[in-house]
């Protein structure tokens, strides 16, 4: 099971949950791009900037979007919309159909990784600085290494992996006990949202445990759209029962531009320009090399939630990001398989 980041949620679930024959997986996402030759250094190079940049830019996204947007109506339409234009365009270009159980299987396998832990994510953030949510979602690794581990009978952790999760321990510590907007009281709330982003990541993981297999479609493009719609859908009924229950009903006029050119940001760069460009370099580029992206991203969203969102860089977080990307890197490699 590959690990792979998408702003903390998309494409690391999806792959992960594709458990099919190499070359049948292969095949899938060749008929998604075009030409086989060697790529250009130029292409390549594009292709990187793209899942580096936009995938390390959508934490911030998200908490633009959520300043005057909803956080499950965010969710829902990135992922509703996102999803749509992804199926339309693969079933037109492909023919492929799809079926009940296929959508059946689509719904049950989005609740986790979509509706449960995109959901903590934009709603976490409507308080938490979206640099220390980067940065506490990019520990998945450490979770998907102990939780396999210690209840779906995985490998052992390796030396190496040992020293990744006391690193991305540390992390943790120095990133939400250096915070100076902290206030650790449960009448703050703010460890509460701090547990929201941890959480996030310990229900991604569990799902793609649980959901290995879903057998949703065999192609994977096809399969994408379908569970982000699926995923959408279950956020947007969310939303509207929220809202009925509370009786608080935001009109789309009280949306302001920021907002919504954030949210149409997270649409078509954050769920389609960088998910197109991580899978042709997964057909193009050694699956390792792609994997850099898990501890490129959060650096870039420290940085840019710092530069465009008048984010504080504290010396908490200058101490805490070398230790999370440290961590990250030692929990992606696998000694067994190097040697």
């Amino acid at each position: 099971m590959k690990m792979i980041t998408l702003d903390g949620v998309i494409i690391r679930y999806v792959l992960s949950t594709q458990n099919r024959p190499a070359n049948r997986m292969k095949r899938g996402i060749i008929m998604s791009s075009a030409g086989t030759g060697k790529p250009s250094k130029a292409a390549l190079v594009f292709a990187y900037l793209m899942v580096y940049i936009i995938w390390g830019s959508t934490y911030l996204g998200i908490r633009f979007s959520v300043e005057t947007i909803p956080p499950f109506f965010s969710g829902g339409a990135r992922f509703l919309c996102a999803g749509t234009i992804l199926f339309v365009l693969r079933s037109v270009m492909s023919g492929y159909r799809t079926a009940a159980e296929g959508w059946k299987n689509a719904f049950y396998a989005s609740l986790l990784p979509f509706v449960v832990s995109y959901g903590l994510i934009t709603t976490a953030e409507t308080v938490v600085p979206s640099s220390i949510a980067a940065l506490l979602v990019a520990l998945e690794p450490l979770w998907f290494c102990l939780i396999g581990w210690l209840f779906f009978k995985g490998a052992r952790p390796s030396g190496s992996h040992y020293a990744g999760i006391v690193l991305g321990f540390l992390g943790i510590f120095f990133l939400v006990a250096g915070d100076p907007n902290a206030d650790f009281s449960f009448e703050s709330g703010y460890i509460i949202w701090v547990m929201m982003l941890i959480l996030s990541g310990v229900t991604w993981v569990t799902g793609a445990f649980i959901s290995k297999n879903p057998r949703i479609h065999e192609d994977l493009l096809m399969s994408s759209g379908m569970q982000m719609m699926c995923g959408g859908a279950v956020m947007m009924l969310i939303h509207f029962m929220i809202s009925a229950f509370t009786g608080n009903y935001r009109s789309m006029a009280s949306f302001s531009s920021r907002s919504l050119l954030a949210l149409i940001y997270l649409i078509i760069f954050g769920s389609l320009v960088a998910y197109s460009s991580f899978l042709w370099l997964m057909r193009v580029q050694p699956a390792n090399r792609v994997a850099t992206h898990a501890f490129v991203n959060p650096v870039v969203a420290v940085f840019l939630g710092w530069f465009l969102g008048g984010e504080r860089l504290t010396m908490s977080m200058l101490i805490a990001t070398p230790l999370i990307v440290a961590s990250v890197i030692l929990l992606i490699r696998d000694p067994r398989r190097d040697k």
